[in-house]
């Protein structure tokens, strides 16, 4: 690559010469607006960590602290409440009364009204219809259906297909029998006729001559325009097009946007990157300033000055806490002590022994 680069007049990596020289002006611009954007980004970066950890905690110590507070000892017990009592109120004071209502009332009422509906109407109107179908109606229906029966085969169907047997079927086939003859002789056989010996030589001449027509008239001049005017204007439009119109935009293209493009885009990655360096080196620097300014003295005074007065007033406060502990345990003894004095005394019954026993005592023991 090297020599055939060297070879046609290109660059190192066989880039052109403008590609060359717009490389390293395009780096250091980029580097010089790239480096201040980039070590802002990284102080917004740093700054948004530690804004959204300290929202966190708030947001967790002022709303969601108090709202978890607030559901689980205010709302949950007063809604469990309310809504127990609510249920209740329903259960005792609708439920119950509708249920007893309708076992011990409207059910016993609908199902004797229910009975009672039934019988009157199987007595009163299914019984006395059956009787009246069963032993009546359907008698006298049979009796006429036979005799209106009889009658209308006698009178009605009898004549009727004598009429059709040995009238009307005859006449119609005489009938037709003539139309047909009729129609095949006056209209069907000259039809026939003029359509064999005089519409079909018409018909091929007039085709064949249309088609020499439009043959000569159409297709010769249509093929002779497109071959010798058509096609030749067509090239000649393309040729045009293409080193007139295509060519010099693909070649600036080619060879002027992409490089420059190409080059432009390496030299802002090579700044992102060359910035996020001197910003890591920037806020390496910033920490280290920050642990030996401020770090390492909170340290020292916290080892030197702050732990030792805290730990012996945790001691003492340890000490101090045990003291009352202790010193409330012994009135604790106390009083049980007088309590169970005071009630041998009332009652006389024995003084119950202390599993425990009292500070300092064996366990067991029950003293007077």
């Amino acid at each position: 690559m090297e020599e055939r680069g060297n070879a046609g007049g290109y660059g190192e990596n066989g880039d052109g010469c403008l590609t060359v020289a717009v490389r390293m002006p395009a780096r250091i611009v980029a580097l010089v607006v790239v480096l201040p954007l980039r070590i802002a980004w990284d102080a917004l970066t740093v700054a948004g960590r530690a804004l959204g950890r300290f929202g966190k905690w708030l947001v967790r110590v002022l709303v969601a602290a108090p709202a978890v507070a607030l559901w689980r000892y205010v709302l949950a017990p007063v809604g469990r409440a309310v809504g127990w009592s609510v249920l209740g109120l329903v259960r005792y004071l609708v439920v119950l009364p509708a249920v007893a209502l309708w076992r011990y009332v409207l059910a016993p009422v609908g199902r004797a009204v229910g009975w009672s509906v039934l019988g009157l109407v199987r007595y009163l109107v299914v019984v006395p219809a059956v009787a009246l179908w069963r032993y009546v109606l359907a008698p006298v229906g049979r009796a006429v259906g036979v005799a209106v029966g009889w009658a209308v085969s006698v009178l009605v169907v009898l004549p009727l297909a004598a009429l059709w047997r040995y009238v009307l079927v005859p006449l119609g086939r005489a009938s037709g029998a003539g139309v047909v003859w009729v129609l095949r002789t006056l209209l069907v056989v000259p039809l026939a006729a003029l359509y064999r010996h005089v519409l079909v030589p018409v018909a091929a001449g007039a085709a064949w001559l249309a088609r020499w027509a439009v043959r000569v008239l159409v297709v010769v001049p249509a093929v002779a325009l497109y071959r010798h005017v058509l096609v030749p204007v067509a090239r000649a439009a393309a040729w045009l097009v293409r080193w007139v119109v295509v060519a010099p935009p693909l070649l600036l293209w080619r060879r002027v946007l992409v490089p420059v493009a190409r080059e432009v885009r390496d030299a802002l990655l090579v700044a992102w990157r060359v910035a996020g360096y001197v910003s890591r080196v920037v806020g390496r620097a910033l920490k280290w300033l920050v642990t030996v300014v401020l770090v390492v003295p909170a340290a020292w005074v916290w080892r030197a000055l702050v732990l030792p007065v805290w730990r012996p007033v945790r001691r003492a406060a340890a000490e101090a806490r045990h003291a009352v502990r202790d010193a409330l345990a012994a009135v604790r003894e106390t009083v049980r002590g007088v309590r169970a004095d005071l009630r041998t005394a009332l009652t006389g019954a024995p003084r119950p022994v202390e599993r425990g026993g009292r500070r300092g005592e064996p366990e067991g023991r029950n003293p007077q």
